[in-house]
């Protein structure tokens, strides 16, 4: 593994090496999020509230 002195600590810990966990986690709350919102906008329509 290269170290890459920009992105590295003095422990060594590399804060951009990453196992895409990350994203995975971005990517799902962001998919929740849409999918609250579209069954709170729907569920207002339902009601008539919107």
């Amino acid at each position: 593994m290269n170290r890459h002195p920009h992105t590295t600590d003095e422990t060594g810990f590399d804060f951009m090496a990453n196992k895409g966990v990350e994203e995975q986690d971005r990517d799902t709350l962001g998919i929740l999020f849409a999918l609250a919102v579209m069954v709170v906008i729907t569920v207002s329509q339902y009601l008539g509230l919107l």
